[in-house]
């Protein structure tokens, strides 16, 4: 699967405050990492993992958004760079993590 430019909200300007930023901490990271999400809705979160040639590793759904901090993700991937795509309603937006 190869994300288009809109799943990434890549140079489009967003007119709502929903999903103000996502933190993956620590990053890069060991074992596993956290999600930090500041958003202006608590909506429920759609969370997606993307190995580097695109391919759909992990797919979270329907997670309460105050559940978010408590998930603890990337423990069972290899070594490598990992695209996470977070979205909440019809907003969303990716960052990179790195397993060591």
């Amino acid at each position: 699967t190869v994300l288009t430019a809109e799943e990434c909200n890549l140079g489009i300007a967003s007119n709502s405050d929903s999903l103000a930023s996502i933190v993956a901490a620590p990053n890069p990271y060991n074992d596993t990492f956290k999600l930090s999400i500041q958003s202006s809705t608590l909506s429920d979160v759609d969370i997606k993992m993307y190995d580097m040639i695109g391919r759909l590793i992990q797919n979270y759904s329907n997670i309460p958004y105050n559940e978010v901090v408590n998930l603890e993700l990337g423990s069972e991937l290899p070594s490598g760079i990992y695209t996470i795509l977070v979205k909440q309603d019809d907003k969303s937006k990716s960052i990179q993590v790195i397993k060591k």
